[in-house]
């Protein structure tokens, strides 16, 4: 059996996921998931005045580890956060009805998550699997980003890993996608 690691979404999976989102902020924790990389403890954890709109990055005050860093986001996940706070200046960027102004829980991220996969009717590509969860989006930020040409340092400051080592091992082997996909091509080749 592959590694979980080794399975990740297309980056059409993922629009689709945020497209079918029922709510806006849905959305947005969809979109800071799957262009970010950070860890579903760090979603909850985020509040606006670590949010720099100016420079467009999240400072993560504390990852895995109790270790911070700065992590870059795009444009339009900016501006969608920009938009969801309103007026908000300080607190949880993504906060919960139940506890407001306190951040969503664990439990209801994942099952934010699990619900605008469905939506989009997209599926865990690990067919030992049922649900969508967070840190499959985690492992196809990675995925996608060496894909896209991003260098391996690049990636591992981003996603917090201490040591490359630890890039390597985790993302060091070929995705399940990449696998099927060099095999249609060189099977016609083979036979």
């Amino acid at each position: 059996m592959a590694k979980e690691s080794t399975y990740c979404l297309s980056s059409d999976e993922i629009k689709s996921i945020i497209e079918n989102a029922p709510t806006f902020r849905d959305r947005v924790i969809i979109e800071v998931f799957s262009r970010t990389g950070i860890r579903r403890a760090e979603l909850r954890n985020l509040k606006i005045e670590n949010v720099d709109f100016e420079k467009n990055h999240i400072y993560i005050k504390e990852g895995k580890g109790a270790k911070p860093r700065t992590v870059p986001i795009d444009n339009l996940t900016i501006m969608d956060i920009k938009q969801l706070l309103g007026n908000r200046k300080q607190g949880y960027v993504f906060t919960s009805a139940k506890s407001y102004p306190g951040p969503l829980s664990l439990k209801q991220i994942n099952e934010i998550v699990c619900k605008c996969a469905k939506r989009a009717g997209v599926n865990h590509p690990n067919p030992g699997r049922n649900k969508i969860n967070p840190h499959l989006f985690r492992h196809s930020f990675v995925r996608n980003a060496l894909k896209a040409g991003m260098p391996l340092q690049y990636v591992q400051q981003i996603v917090g890993h201490s040591s490359i080592k630890t890039t390597i091992d985790v993302y060091g082997t070929p995705s399940q996608i990449d696998i099927e996909e060099e095999y249609k091509k060189k099977i016609q080749e083979m036979i």
